[in-house]
This record gives C-alpha cells, structure tokens and sequence, in this order.
C-alpha cells in the first residue's frame, strides 16, 4: 500500500512555485527505511475491512430519473465516463449546476471506496447503477465551485510575480482545507495535483479552494485522534532527498 504525503510544504511548494501544470512527487513512506506509515492513517479507502453492508450495497439499486447532460473530458483509471447532470430524482429537483455523475467501468473495491469517501465528506448525492448506460454503476455527487488555477483567465493574463503569488495563495488554502478535512471528517485527501484543486478568485486573489477526487489512490481513511499538525509536519531535508522519485510496491 502507498502512503503519500503530498502536503508536505517542502515538495508542493517546489511545485505550486515552479511548475503548477505539474502533479507533486509521489513519497512512499513505506519504502523509506526509518520512516514508518503514521499511526494515524487507518488504510486507504478501497481496502475492504472498512466495508460495512450498506457500503457493499452502494450499487445494489437502479437511479431513478437521472436526465444526462454533458459528456465531461475527464479521465481517471477507474472512470468509464464523467457526466453534467440536467436533473436527478423526482421532480428533477437538483440543478445541472450542483451535479456531476461519475461512471464505473464496473463494481469493486475502488468504487465502493470512492463512494464510501465522499459519504463521509459529506458530497455524496446517490450512488447506483444507470439503465441508460447500460446499468453500469456510478455515483452522483455535488459539484465543486471553481477549476483548476492554471485554467483561471486570471492566472492567465497574469505576469509571472502575480502568478506565483496566486500559486501561494492556492497551496496555503490547499493545505488548510486539506488538513481541515481529515480532522473533521476523517478522510486524508493526497492525490493533490493541480487538477483536484479547484479555486475560485476574486480579482487576482485565489479567494478559496475545493478538493476534488476522492478515490482511489492516494486517499486514506485516519483516525479520529489525527491533528491539523500531524496532516501538515513536514519532513527533514534529508528524508525528502532519499526519498526522490515515485515508486510503488
């Protein structure tokens, strides 16, 4: 199992700094000689034991009146497809602005997680299967505000001394809001690269920041002891220089 510290200041800051389109390094502390995975971190989200019967009967019932919108051009290794929604329920009553739909490919561990996940955060809509896509299954969530800073026309039309201001601005909210969740919720969102942070701004300033994707992996389930300083210590000089590189078990 990969355990990923993607918040450490020393790593995102080199990157939010001087090259934002980039995804952060992957750290495995499991393959770190002194380091070991904090005791905090319970397990990645798709690892069955957190599975209870209701989450194993996410899929187990067909969405009803789900009004399709657009195809979105998202990818993801676990995705078969992402949707805008016109409506979803009875009497259509949510909006295609406050919609998205995520489809699977097919059930498993992933997507119970995934949708285990966002219960818990607290953006999970509906989970099922939909008839119209051939009954494959998929979850319904809120969609985020904002997109990602490097597609903000702001960021855009901005000199480079501005843009790194707005890159700042991203990481220390990111963090924040990151470190926020895992102690309120109990979910640590790690797959932080620049497409999974969306901003919204106000003027040249990044006003406030959103998490997206919360599957599979690189998101944990922590323990209901975990700080806001336990989510965002960050690791000595010479950890991180022997730790370079991503690497998977």
């Amino acid at each position: 199992m990969r355990i990923i510290y993607t918040i450490l200041s020393s790593i995102l800051a080199t990157f939010f700094i001087s090259a934002y389109a980039a995804p952060p390094r992957n750290l495995n502390l499991d393959q770190r000689g002194a380091l070991q995975c904090p005791a905090w971190i319970q397990g990645e989200v798709d690892n069955p034991s957190f599975f209870i019967k209701k989450d194993k009967e996410a899929f187990s019932k067909q969405l009803r009146n789900v009004k399709l919108g657009e195809r979105l051009p998202v990818g993801g290794q676990n995705n078969f497809a992402v949707y805008s929604l016109k409506g979803y329920g009875y009497g259509l009553r949510f909006r295609s602005s406050n919609l998205i739909m995520k489809v699977f490919s097919g059930v498993n561990n992933a997507a119970i997680g995934e949708a285990k996940a966002l219960d818990a955060v607290g953006d999970l809509v509906a989970s099922g299967t939909v008839k119209a896509l051939g009954s494959k299954p998929a979850i319904i969530m809120r969609k985020k505000p904002g997109q990602p800073l490097y597609e903000t026309q702001a960021y855009k039309a901005a000199r480079e001394i501005v843009r790194e201001k707005m890159r700042n601005q991203t990481y220390g909210l990111m963090c924040n809001e990151i470190s926020t969740v895992a102690t309120k919720k109990y979910v640590l969102h790690d797959d932080n690269n620049p497409a999974n942070i969306l901003v919204t701004m106000d003027g040249n300033a990044v006003k406030s920041v959103a998490l997206v994707d919360y599957g599979p992996p690189q998101t944990y389930f922590v323990s209901k002891s975990v700080t806001k300083a336990d989510v965002t210590v960050p690791l000595k000089s010479d950890q991180l220089e022997s730790s370079s590189g991503e690497q998977k078990l």
